[in-house]
Parts: C-alpha cells; structure tokens; sequence
C-alpha cells in the first residue's frame, strides 16, 4: 500500500491477503466451515446479543455453511421481545468478514449462482429486518458479501486498521443483492469510484464517504462499541424498535408517505404508557 494513498489498489493488497486465507492454507481447497455464535449478555437495561462469526483462520470468509448459520442466527433473534439490540462481529483482529471463498466462487454455475446469492440476500434481510439496531464492529478487513453484511446492519465502527472494498470486479463479477444499499450510504459517484477501481478504503476515508459511521482510533474499538450500545439502552425500548421499523418503512415509501406512517408510528408507540415514565425522567432532570 503506498503511504502517500488512503485507499490502496485490490489487486496489489487484497488479492494477496483473500487468496492466502482461502487458498494457500493447509485445508482451504475444502470449503472452510467455521460457526457462528450467539452470546446473550444481560444488562440492568435489558439483554443484548453478540453474534460473531468463528473462522478466523481462513480469515471469517462466507462459506455456504457460515451464510446459513448467519441467517438463522438472526431469524432466531427475531422473536425475542426483550432483545434491546446486537453486535455482530469477526473472530480475530485481521477481518471482520472477509467475503466468498475462492474455491466455492470458482465451482459456481448459473443454478448456484443464484441459490447462493439468494441465500445471502436472505440472510441480510434477517439482519435488516431485526426489530432492533445491528452493529457491525468491524475489526478488520470486510471485503466483497462482507461489506454487504455490514451494510444491512444498522451502525458500523471500524478499527482503525481496517480496510473495506468490493472486490467482484476484479475477479469479472458484478456487485450484487445489498450493494444496492451503498448509494444511498455513500452517493452514486463514491460507490461507482469504491466498485469500478476493486479499491479498498481505508477506515478514515470510509468514514468520510458514509460508509461507516465512525473510525476508531487504534486500540479504541471496543471502548467505541461499548460507549454506542450504552447510549442506545440508555433510550426507550419501545422507542427504538418503533423508530427502527419506521426508517425501514421510509427506504420503500414516498416521502408524503413516510411522514404519515410517522403519525401512526407515535401512535402505536405511546399505547404501552413507558413514553410517560421516560418523559417524567427528562421533566426531574431538568429541574435538577
């Protein structure tokens, strides 16, 4: 990577990095299987989860299998009522996802093609339909259906040290399923620039582009993390669940539309009375 650049060429850095965990470790031609992982922590404000992906040694890339268990995971998160909200994760410090494996891409015929990607997509509508906030804590390379993973959840952080592209096109592939998401983060331009050079962006620059929402300064990572999951269970439960069904309802509707849905929206939300008890505490505070 050349110092003087904040992003640097795929083909010079990735490439090598992709193929020497997908490929060139002892094993790798077997498509890695890995697991995910679901750890409830329970807080005096209610329980959140940590669902991290265990395949650090081929550096947490999505296998069929790891795609799977990452859908159910979610899909079995749905239900929980007094679920406040996730982080979703990569096993190490080297990557947080580090897309497809090489071997499996390559076996791809037009049928499994599509059954893998339609399996993806699956998999980023079970985060995208979550009722509460996901957390992408990026702690290191997130590249290609990586970083459509991480764009389906709701907040990103990076480490300092990560680097995020799309990668397809170097290897004659197009960017699918949720990079449509990354015009509306990032702009037409930006996204065209990330996608049509096979650029990794460093954690800075992504920043800057709304490709994440914030860049930990090194060693900062998880204090970053800690500090927005406290913020959030900080706030209403029944507030952020009805704000997060409503951003999802304002990416499909019209604007005169999405401002009435908000009309419903409060109403629903004060049926439960707990907008009373958080107001009383703002209204005590204030007189303090």
């Amino acid at each position: 990577m050349r110092d003087d650049c904040c992003y640097a060429n795929l083909r010079e850095v990735i490439l090598d990095e992709w193929c020497r965990y997908t490929s060139q470790w002892p094993g790798a031609r077997l498509v890695s299987e890995g697991r995910v992982t679901t750890k409830m922590v329970q807080h005096n404000r209610g329980p959140y989860a940590w669902v991290t992906v265990e395949n650090a040694a081929k550096a947490n890339c999505l296998s069929t299998s790891i795609i799977t268990q990452l859908r159910d995971a979610f899909l079995a998160l749905i239900d929980n009522d007094n679920l406040r909200l996730v982080i979703l994760t990569g096993e190490g410090d080297r990557s947080f996802l580090g897309g497809a494996n090489l071997h499996e891409l390559k076996e791809l015929t037009p049928e499994k093609a599509r059954a893998l990607l339609t399996l993806l997509s699956e998999a980023n509508t079970a985060i995208r339909n979550l009722p509460v906030p996901v957390i992408a804590r990026i702690n290191g390379v997130c590249i290609g259906a990586g970083l459509e993973v991480a764009a389906s959840c709701d907040l990103r952080i990076a480490a300092s040290h990560a680097r995020l592209g799309m990668p397809e096109v170097a290897l004659d592939l197009p960017s699918v399923v949720e990079s449509a998401l990354f015009p509306r983060m990032m702009g037409w331009g930006r996204m065209a620039w990330m996608i049509y050079r096979g650029d990794l962006l460093d954690a800075k620059l992504s920043e800057r582009w709304g490709l994440i929402e914030k860049s930990s300064e090194e060693g900062e990572l998880d204090a970053d993390v800690e500090e927005l999951v406290e913020t959030i269970l900080a706030n209403g439960p029944v507030g952020i669940r009805a704000q997060k069904a409503l951003i999802r309802d304002w990416e499909r509707m019209s604007l005169q539309d999405g401002i009435m849905e908000g009309v419903e929206s409060i109403a629903q939300a004060v049926k439960s009375g707990e907008s009373s008890r958080y107001i009383d505490q703002m209204i005590s505070g204030l007189k303090k």
